[in-house]
């Protein structure tokens, strides 16, 4: 029976970088949880790749499999699912880091407030933690 996807869609502001790898794995998908994201170029269903966000963290780099890419009218919407929890727990972690910096951007903007990153991550945590899509949920912030 089908299980209802969870998605967690990057924020354009945040660049993403997608390199295809050369392995091509059996998809095993692990979680029914999926990062959704743009992209400039077009990639097929299966094909593998690593994600990085240099600006939010540059020393992180994530394996997934592209589910899906749709054409848009700037480039293309990506789905892409994970096959391990490792990679999950990544990706997750990795994308809380870019609305952690939203956030941060946010309060800047609208308050004047200038805030450290790690108080950022604090307030956003108590406001927006628990709204983070997971495997359990089906909601994004």
């Amino acid at each position: 029976m089908g299980e209802q996807k969870v998605f967690i869609r990057h924020p354009d502001e945040f660049p993403i970088e997608l390199d295809l790898q050369e392995s091509h794995p059996t998809l095993t998908d692990t979680s029914q949880l999926q990062l959704i994201c743009h992209s400039t170029k077009p990639f097929q269903s299966g094909e593998s790749i690593a994600i990085k966000i240099p600006s939010v963290a540059s020393q992180i780099e994530v394996n997934g499999t592209v589910e899906r890419c749709e054409d848009t009218n700037d480039g293309y919407e990506l789905g892409i699912t994970f096959n391990s929890l490792d990679a999950l727990a990544r990706i997750r972690m990795l994308e809380q880091l870019c609305y952690i910096q939203r956030y941060r951007n946010h309060v800047l903007k609208v308050e004047g407030r200038v805030i450290s990153t790690q108080d950022a991550a604090l307030e956003w945590i108590g406001k927006y933690a628990h709204l983070f899509p997971c495997e359990e949920e089906s909601t994004t912030p």
